[in-house]
């Protein structure tokens, strides 16, 4: 019995060491893409089964070039129609890639309104959505008539009121629970969020409005800007936007500003 238990207990070691030899497989390498696209004709950035989205069309064009499936994660999942310069999407490859050759290679089999701006190596810990800091959305509203803008602004044939939007806005500066201003799809675990400035500026026969926070709900900036809009136009006064920031609730009445003149800008990590 107890030679038999001793060569039980070699034959565990033996295993053990045989494990513990063996060699570990590779970590893979982790990429970090810069995307800017034109929104016009997708809907949205995240993948659909049965709809043409942003990221359908980079995974698979990211398929052809490497020659496997490749799951991508995104910093921010834009609306249809909406546009971004700067969404961060990170995958990951079990090689290490020359970058700046691949980045190349991919736009040439990118559509023309798919570009990527950078890519390059990133640590084995980083999140591209986990670790934003914050972020910063920009909406556009034109009032003259000019075809080429149809796609990317909001065409209001209305004087806006600067001086009021500005006083209406300051109430969303800070942390809050934005419930109202978000839409019925948003799925996330608190409304609250914290915007650090909201920014309007008019140039000419346009308006920009930019708004930088540590992160946005379903439709929050689109609804944000409606009711700036509303109050600019003189449809509501400029006490509006604090009710509405104060009821916790959206009410039937408040749309959304349209998907077209809204731009993801910037994507901030530290």
């Amino acid at each position: 019995m107890k030679v038999a238990k001793q060569k039980r207990q070699k034959s565990l070691e033996a295993k053990r060491a045989i494990r513990q030899n063996k060699p570990k497989p590779k970590e893979p390498f982790k990429y970090l893409i810069t995307l800017a696209y034109d929104g016009s004709d997708y809907g949205g950035y995240a993948k659909q089964k049965h709809r043409n989205t942003i990221q359908n069309v980079l995974e698979d064009t990211l398929k052809k070039h490497f020659g496997d499936n490749i799951k991508t994660t995104e910093s921010s999942r834009t609306d249809a129609k909406v546009h971004a310069l700067n969404q961060m999407v990170m995958f990951e490859q079990p090689v290490k890639i020359a970058v700046e050759k691949a980045r190349a290679q991919l736009n040439e089999l990118l559509p023309h309104d798919i570009v990527i701006v950078d890519l390059k190596q990133v640590h084995r810990d980083f999140h591209c959505r986990y670790e934003v800091v914050d972020k910063t959305y920009e909406y556009r509203i034109h009032s003259a008539i000019d075809p080429r803008l149809n796609h990317y602004s909001w065409y209001i044939n209305q004087k806006l009121n600067i001086q009021n939007m500005h006083e209406a806005s300051r109430c969303l500066i800070g942390k809050h629970d934005f419930s109202t201003f978000k839409s019925a799809k948003a799925t996330t675990d608190t409304s609250v969020r914290t915007i650090h400035f909201v920014e309007i500026h008019e140039e000419a026969d346009k308006v920009v409005i930019r708004i930088n926070a540590d992160g946005f709900l379903y439709n929050m900036v689109r609804l944000i800007v409606k009711a700036l809009v509303d109050v600019g136009i003189g449809k509501q006064e400029v006490t509006y936007v604090r009710q509405l920031l104060e009821a916790q609730s959206k009410p039937d009445n408040l749309a959304s500003a349209p998907a077209r003149g809204l731009c993801l800008m910037a994507v901030n990590y530290n």
